[in-house]
């Protein structure tokens, strides 16, 4: 039994630096046409994505998203995405006036950036919290609880949170920022997004369920990083390793300590509900996105050394294909520009934590088909396809 899981920044914020719409339409299908190639070849049980873009101008009914969310629907995925920014959530407008400088965007256009998730219909997703049987199905009895509620009292002011199958309750999102942001890449609001699944385990006779929580991250980055300043790089470390602890320590320290202490609520232990088990496996992690460093650096080896494996080896990031005539030679998953070589490694899925939620044999053996997908040209990031095997410790 395994999970498929791919990854890819999508460099969406392109499609909105264009200064035409013929312009954006054309690099929109590129993503879009990559996307869906991606899916088609690979099949992932979840798909986690950085950089999406989405808009509006008067001319628009509806927002409209640089991921052609017809299209995944009929993929047969859900699709999930969660805005970090946009034009007015934020007092600052640097960023969005820089976009729109000499170009054909109304100058009342809505923008936005943020994160997505996409799941395969057949994948049971459930809220962060929800301790469901394997018999239950998602969205759980937790969720149906408090749509029931709102349907009873309603609240106006809490309708958007139902909306694109209830994202906001079966998403979690927590802030992973550290201050105001001032339209700059430096204070550009990070979250880590998180999917619950709940699914039956692959042991015979077993009727504990596993489950699994998949976190799409996008780490900060600072103006004038891996330049030569070793300054500004080392401020750059400290800020994403604070990133870090609230992911290791506010997520999953926590949880993992809400497990060992048999599920109790606000600290007074408790039974569980007619629809809960409290007997299940150590939870997996999976931990993907944009992390912003590179495998030699102090935040790769924190991820490491909290016993979480790289699921993508150095040896499968690299390849050699035949591209524009010649042979191309990549290193990694990061470009100086759409379509370039690939000559560093920003991008990883982790799984974990080792010998407790995953067989010590997993990283030895079942990593070999992992790889880095250099053919896929339309950001300057490569997408990574991860099979996760469920070998659980018994």
């Amino acid at each position: 039994m395994e999970l498929r899981v791919l990854n890819w920044n999508i460099g969406g914020a392109k499609v909105l630096e264009q200064k035409t719409e013929d312009e954006r339409d054309k690099v929109e299908k590129e993503i879009n046409e990559d996307l869906r190639s991606l899916i088609e070849n690979n099949r992932p049980d979840i798909v986690t994505l950085q950089e999406v873009a989405a808009y509006k101008q008067p001319k628009h009914k509806n927002v409209i998203n640089t991921i052609n969310i017809e299209k995944i629907g009929e993929l047969g995925y859900k699709f999930f995405f969660i805005p970090l920014i946009d034009s007015l959530g934020f007092s600052s407008q640097a960023k969005w006036k820089k976009i729109s400088k000499d170009s054909d965007w109304d100058e009342n256009t809505y923008f936005s950036q943020g994160n997505a998730m996409l799941f395969h219909k057949d994948v049971a997703l459930f809220p962060f919290w929800d301790l469901s049987k394997p018999t239950e199905k998602s969205p759980g009895i937790r969720l149906l609880t408090i749509l029931e509620q709102q349907k009873k009292n309603p609240v106006p002011d809490f309708t958007c949170k139902f909306d694109h199958d209830f994202q906001n309750l079966l998403i979690e999102h927590i802030h992973l920022e550290g201050g105001v942001y001032f339209g700059d890449r430096d204070t550009e609001p990070r979250a880590a997004l998180v999917g619950h699944i709940i699914l039956d385990s692959p042991l015979p006779n077993d009727p504990k369920p596993i489950d699994v929580f998949v976190i799409n991250i996008h780490l900060v980055t600072t103006m004038k990083e891996r330049v030569g300043i070793p300054m500004i790089d080392t401020k750059a470390a400290e800020l994403r390793i604070k990133q870090l602890d609230v992911i290791f320590d506010g997520i999953i320290s926590r949880y993992n300590s809400w497990f060992e202490d048999g599920f109790p609520d606000r600290g007074v232990k408790r039974s569980p509900e007619k629809s809960e088990t409290f007997e299940r496996h150590h939870p997996i992690w999976l931990l993907c996105g944009d992390f912003n460093f590179t495998e030699n650096s102090h935040e790769y080896n924190y991820i490491i050394r909290r016993n979480f494996v790289d699921t993508t080896p150095p040896s499968r990031r690299e390849d050699i294909i035949w591209q524009h005539g010649r042979s191309v030679e990549h290193k990694g998953t990061k470009a100086s520009g759409s379509g370039n070589p690939a000559t560093l490694t920003l991008d990883y899925i982790f799984a974990g934590p080792k010998y407790v939620s995953f067989d010590p044999l997993f990283s030895v053996k079942r990593m070999h088909d992992n790889r880095v997908d250099h053919n896929i040209t339309s950001s300057d990031h490569y997408p990574l396809i991860s099979k996760i095997p469920l070998f659980m410790v018994r």
